[in-house]
């Protein structure tokens, strides 16, 4: 299993506001598919992605919007040879109303012992069981949020690669959040609630394997729009 990782750089052809980006991107991403016979039932079907995506860059300068007639980048990861074969064929020249790709450069990550990953993009844990829609702070307590994350990342691993995990397995060794007040951004003209964190991660080989995953994935819900991408370190 190989995590690739697509630098796009794009010019802005509308005022883009910061909190309504990473919808912006998703459609971007998903207009491609459409263009991709093999690739439309994928994208349609539910199931886990295998891609995620982080936010335009350099930051808006006011922290709000992203300026018409500028030139921004953002990055793609995925796995597997599906999907990298897709991006490279179809992404470059992609546009929408406010968004024109210019340039697609592919690199593979390296995999190397990983001492810690945290959040660009916030992450969505959607571990309500009486609402899904609610914040995961209004009815559970961080023990919730860090097992959620943790159960689901193992789910992932063994729907990417057929592996069985010990579900006792630990896989991080130190869990913080960053922010100290929910991070908000809009999809579908409704305003959601993410974090970022920070986990470094175990040295065990499984525990490696799944960290290197989550490159590829994202962390926890909605990583294939735009949510839950995570940067990495090495163990120097």
């Amino acid at each position: 299993m190989e995590v690739y990782e697509i630098n796009v750089k794009i010019y802005t052809l509308e005022d883009i506001f910061k909190e309504a980006s990473l919808e912006l991107l998703s459609k971007l991403l998903d207009q491609s598919f459409y263009k991709n016979e093999r690739m439309k039932e994928f994208h349609t079907e539910n199931r886990i992605k295998n891609y995620c995506f982080n936010n335009l860059y350099p930051l808006a300068s006011n922290n709000e919007m992203y300026k018409k007639g500028e030139i921004y980048n953002f990055q793609v990861r995925c796995i597997g040879e599906d999907l990298i074969n897709h991006f490279e064929k179809f992404l470059p020249n992609e546009y929408t109303s406010g968004i024109k790709v210019l340039t697609c450069n592919i690199k593979k990550i390296p995999k190397r012992t990983i001492e810690r990953i945290y959040s660009i993009t916030p992450l969505i844990i959607k571990i309500s069981d009486e609402d899904k829609t609610q914040y995961w702070r209004n009815i559970h307590n961080e023990s919730d949020f860090f097992e959620y994350m943790r159960n689901s990342t193992i789910k992932k691993y063994e729907l990417v690669t057929g592996e069985i995990v010990d579900s006792n397995l630990q896989i991080f060794n130190y869990e913080r959040i960053d922010n100290r007040k929910p991070i908000a951004t809009k999809f579908k003209d409704k305003s959601i609630l993410g974090d970022k964190v920070t986990l470094t991660i175990d040295t065990s080989e499984k525990a490696q394997n799944i960290a290197y995953t989550i490159l590829g994935t994202g962390l926890a819900d909605m990583c294939p729009r735009g949510y839950g991408f995570m940067n990495y370190q090495y163990v120097k």
